[in-house]
């Protein structure tokens, strides 16, 4: 087996409780437990491994075990190094900073973005004719600010809406589009279609009951018939304003899926616009956190979780679904968890190089008593006593979130 300074390969054979796991050989959504970095406690952890497919994990020896160590009562984890890259103080403080003066820029571009998804919306309810090129700048700001830190505009993207839900969904529909737009290195051309595509995506609810968006129990068939009915009202509207066909296309496959068991057209495959594949995936994801349809809304990671799995069974473009992984983490901001520790929190920023070990902002401490001033911990830190995300928590639950602490707001 493979190994180097910290981490060493081994079979699932060779894991014993004490060893601290950091990877498996298997996709993160098949694993028996949330996150696939965790100290094995017992034979038991490592028969749900067995039973779940592993057949090799990489282990780093300096936070457990190493394969020819021995366990005996009361042995202690070694400690861990001290100045690493990835945990030194430097880098958190300057992490945070990054987050702190792009969070002020990303407020400000917000509201922007907002203004003119409100501006587009009233040019179509009057029918006057959308200017495409009106919104290169709001486009390239936007790119500009995900560039610099990514985690401001998906810090907003995933607060609590109140009020202006289609607006809101709009503004998170739009910076992940383009979070996607330049994880995959699209063409120029590519992204405004893509950015055009988000802006005017849901312009049909316009048109509809709004009551219906994020309604709290199931559709009637004519309830069903008439949410289905946005994207028609789309076409005829944004034909009338002279929008791109291409845009127009995107926009009227979102709801298509790959193995065409989607709407309106039952397309699949081929048969679909890329663009149109990376917007549905997003599209679902915001509408799914934030139930925006009939069914029961979920946490962040739940929604990546049945994403991950649909696009495995051939409902969503599995490359779209892993970048936007990627992109969010397996904690995505705005996640609630508790730690090892029993502190709980949310995430306030993750890092592409580090998904398991955010920024996490707590709120409870240790005894579940809500903070009047909350912290920051730097998961990556690595002094002192080993803090990691034990579990993540449904701030619905009040014995989760007994305070309502765990939900951020931001209304503008």
């Amino acid at each position: 087996m493979s190994s180097n300074r910290r981490t060493q390969s081994i079979s699932i054979d060779q894991l014993k409780p004490g060893m601290f796991v950091v990877k498996l050989d298997i996709p993160w959504m098949d694993s028996p437990f949330l996150k696939h970095t965790r100290l094995i406690k017992s034979a038991t952890d490592i028969s749900k491994l067995k039973k779940a497919g592993v057949k090799v994990v990489d282990i780093d020896i300096q936070r457990g075990l190493a394969p020819d160590a021995t366990i005996e009562g009361g042995t202690a984890l070694p400690e861990p190094q001290h100045g690493e890259t990835s945990g030194n103080k430097s880098t958190q403080i300057d992490a945070t900073k990054s987050l702190e003066k792009e969070l002020n820029l990303a407020y400000q571009l917000r509201s922007q973005i907002k203004s003119s998804i409100n501006n587009i919306n009233a040019k179509l309810e009057r029918n006057l004719p959308i200017d495409v090129e009106e919104y290169s700048p709001l486009v390239n700001d936007t790119l500009s600010s995900l560039e610099r830190n990514n985690q401001a505009l998906l810090n907003l993207a995933h607060l609590s809406r109140k009020s202006q839900k289609l607006v809101d969904h709009t503004f998170s529909t739009f910076c992940l589009c383009l979070n996607l737009a330049i994880a995959g290195d699209l063409r120029a051309e590519e992204t405004e279609l893509l950015a055009l595509a988000a802006l005017l995506h849901d312009t049909g609810w316009l048109q509809l009951p709004l009551q219906l968006m994020g309604k709290r129990s199931g559709y009637s068939a004519t309830e069903r018939k008439l949410v289905m009915s946005h994207l028609d009202i789309a076409k005829k509207m944004l034909s009338a304003s002279g929008v791109p066909e291409q845009v127009i296309r995107i926009i009227s496959e979102h709801h298509e899926h790959m193995d065409g068991s989607g709407y309106p057209g039952a397309k699949s495959g081929e048969e679909l616009h890329p663009l149109a594949n990376l917007l549905a995936v997003v599209d679902n994801y915001d509408e799914t956190v934030h139930q925006l349809t009939d069914k029961p809304g979920m946490i962040p990671t739940n929604a990546l979780r049945r994403l991950y799995r649909e696009a495995d069974q051939g409902k969503f473009d599995p490359n779209q679904v892993a970048a936007l992984i990627n992109i969010l983490g397996i904690y995505p901001v705005s996640s609630a968890v508790q730690l090892n520790s029993g502190e709980k929190g949310v995430v306030e920023q993750v890092f592409a190089d580090a998904h398991l070990e955010p920024i996490i902002k707590i709120h409870y401490d240790k005894n579940n008593a809500p903070l009047k001033i909350p912290y920051n911990i730097d998961l990556r830190k690595k002094d002192g006593d080993i803090k990691i995300i034990e579990r993540v928590l449904d701030p619905s639950n009040p014995s989760d979130d007994p305070d309502k602490k765990l939900v951020p707001s931001f209304e503008a």
